[in-house]
């Protein structure tokens, strides 16, 4: 019977987790429900919110409601005043680099442990970016 409930949780977690997906790739999101709805998701979901969100041509930041009509071709970023070279592939699923910036610091917080033990934690105070001091 444990077994069955915990395979039940499992699944209710993923359902819930992949619901926030599909609700967080819409443009106009609150913040507080936003942070809500992070304490359920993993870094993965994230990712895919991120992804999804550039393939229906907005900018990967759930909070941004930007389109992102431009995308780069280019690869790489070259600075020549560093002499380094940048991969700039994630970059490109943003408006800009305040919303790139905003996204990282976002899914640096957001929880790794399996959705369906994260009952037993307590619920994480997550933060957004609001100025360079806070990185």
């Amino acid at each position: 019977e444990q077994l069955i409930a915990a395979v039940l949780k499992k699944r209710k977690a993923l359902a819930r987790a992949q619901e926030i997906v599909v609700t967080l790739m819409e443009p106009h999101i609150e913040e507080s429900a936003f942070l809500a709805m992070l304490c359920e998701i993993g870094p993965e979901n994230y990712n895919d919110i991120v992804d999804e969100r550039h393939i229906n041509k907005l900018c990967g930041y759930p909070l941004c409601s930007a389109t992102v009509i431009k995308v780069p071709t280019k690869q790489y970023q070259i600075c020549a005043a560093k002499n380094k070279v940048y991969d700039i592939t994630e970059r490109k699923k943003f408006c800009s680099g305040h919303c790139f910036k905003a996204s990282e610091f976002i899914k640096s917080q957001i929880p790794t442990s399996p959705l369906w033990l994260r009952d037993k934690e307590p619920t994480p105070h997550l933060k957004l970016f609001s100025h360079p001091d806070n990185v």
